[in-house]
């Protein structure tokens, strides 16, 4: 099954999504730091088997299987503003993407049936360790465990998938009671300041990963502004801490959250 808490430790960065707008050996060769691939899963095995081996090659140490886009969701302002990818923006890592699609006609490429033997062909053809990326149940939980996921990431995609889902961290303490300590839990949605980091790590959470701020940031302030943004979460989190009378992120426990 291998482990992810090694790059959970070191402050993993995503290196690239499967729908990124760059090649992900670029995005890997601009970071030195350890990084993971999001996997959005293809209809087409052979296409899946491809970016993972170039993710490894490019120095993923983690495959983040992506399990909540098998549909694109009901994103009424898309269809108001008639979105659609410009002609001119590539998609590098989704062969036979279609040109000038809509979300809708892009997701087309991916498979819309998941199954647990899914996440077995990413472990095995990979031979890196599957974080299940997606995951809102605790019955959901144990079986992606059971069939070798090495972590679980507890998500409900930023809240644009499924109206009325419950928050990721409402479904946080249930799948962490459920898996136990046979895997690390992850969680990310919601995390705008420091003390939503506290608030997690004290209801079982590992780490939490951090989207929307990371992209406002950088559009506001390029890489500084990213690089501002986080230590702004550090010392936001070292305060809760202090308040909190926790010496060490090991203190944090769910005594402090109610």
């Amino acid at each position: 099954r291998g482990s992810a808490k090694g790059a959970a430790d070191a402050g993993a960065l995503f290196c690239a999504q499967t729908l990124a707008n760059t090649p992900l050996e670029d995005i890997a060769r601009a970071s030195s730091g350890p990084k993971w691939f999001q996997l959005y899963y293809a209809k087409d095995a052979g296409v899946n088997r491809e970016l993972m081996q170039r993710a490894k090659a490019a120095g993923c140490t983690a495959i983040v299987f992506t399990v909540d886009l098998e549909w694109a969701g009901n994103r009424e302002a898309d269809r108001r503003n008639g979105f659609a990818f410009p002609e001119t923006l590539p998609f590098p890592n989704v062969p036979n993407a279609p040109v000038g699609a809509t979300l809708a006609e892009l997701f087309q490429v991916f498979k819309r049936d998941l199954t647990f033997g899914d996440l077995e062909f990413i472990a095995r053809e990979s031979g890196l360790p599957v974080v299940v990326k997606g995951v809102l149940t605790p019955e959901n939980a144990r079986e992606c465990v059971a069939h070798g996921a090495a972590a679980i990431q507890v998500s409900n995609h930023g809240g644009r998938q499924l109206d009325t889902v419950p928050a990721a961290i409402t479904a946080l303490p249930g799948i962490v009671e459920a898996v136990g300590s046979s895997v690390p839990v992850y969680l990310d949605g919601g995390v705008r300041r420091g003390v939503h980091v506290f608030q997690a790590l004290a209801l079982g959470a590992k780490a939490v990963a951090v989207g929307r701020p990371t992209l406002y940031s950088l559009a506001l302030g390029g890489a500084p502004g990213v690089t501002s943004m986080f230590e702004t979460l550090k010392t936001e989190l070292a305060l809760a801490m202090k308040l909190s009378g926790c010496a060490t992120v090991d203190d944090i426990s769910r005594k402090f959250v109610t």
